[in-house]
C-alpha cells in the first residue's frame, strides 16, 4: 500500500487507480471539507456516497472516507427534517373504535435514532389508547424487555 502514497510539496498524497494524485487529509481538515461539500455555499445536502464521490473529484482522500461521509450525511439535521418522506400506500383509513378506555391500545418503537441524544437515548417507545387517543412517549437507551416492562408499569 505504501507505493500508492508519496510526499509532494510538503503534503502527503495518494495515487488513485486512474493515476490522479489526491491530497490526504487529517481529521480536522476532512471534517471541514465534508461540511463545505455537504452544506457549504455550493453544497446540495448530497447523500454519503455522492458526497464521497464529490470529495474525491475535488482531489481529497482519507482512508475512512466513505464511512465518514455516510455518517455525516445521516447526522445532518436539515436532511433529517426536510428529507424525502416515506410514502405509505394510499388505502382508506379505518378508525379503530373502542367502547371504553384501555379496551384497546397499541405500542410501537421509533428508532434507532441517529445521532443519539445527550443522554444516549436512541429509541422512543410510544403507547396510544384507542378510545381517548391519549399518547404516552418516552425516550429509552435500549430495547430490552425490562425497559418495555418499566414503561408499561409507569
Amino acid at each position: 500500500m505504501a507505493t500508492n502514497y508519496l510526499m509532494r510539496n510538503e503534503d502527503l498524497v495518494r495515487k488513485s487507480k486512474d493515476e490522479v494524485l489526491l491530497r490526504c487529509l487529517g481529521k480536522t481538515e476532512y471534517m471541514k471539507v465534508m461540511g463545505e461539500t455537504h452544506k457549504g455555499i455550493c453544497g446540495a445536502h448530497q447523500g454519503g456516497r455522492k458526497m464521497c464521490w464529490l470529495i474525491r473529484r475535488y482531489g481529497y482522500f482519507w482512508p475512512t472516507m466513505l464511512k465518514d461521509c455516510i455518517n455525516y450525511s445521516k447526522g445532518c439535521e436539515a436532511c433529517q427534517r426536510h428529507g424525502p418522506i416515506q410514502q405509505a400506500p394510499s388505502v382508506p383509513m379505518n378508525p379503530v373504535v373502542k367502547p371504553w378506555p384501555f379496551r384497546g391500545w397499541a405500542m410501537d418503537l421509533i428508532g434507532k435514532i441517529y445521532p443519539a441524544s445527550g443522554q444516549q437515548h436512541c429509541f422512543i417507545i410510544v403507547a396510544t389508547d384507542y378510545f381517548t387517543k391519549w399518547l404516552e412517549a418516552k425516550p429509552i437507551k435500549t430495547t430490552t424487555s425490562q425497559a418495555i416492562i418499566t414503561f408499561i408499569e409507569e
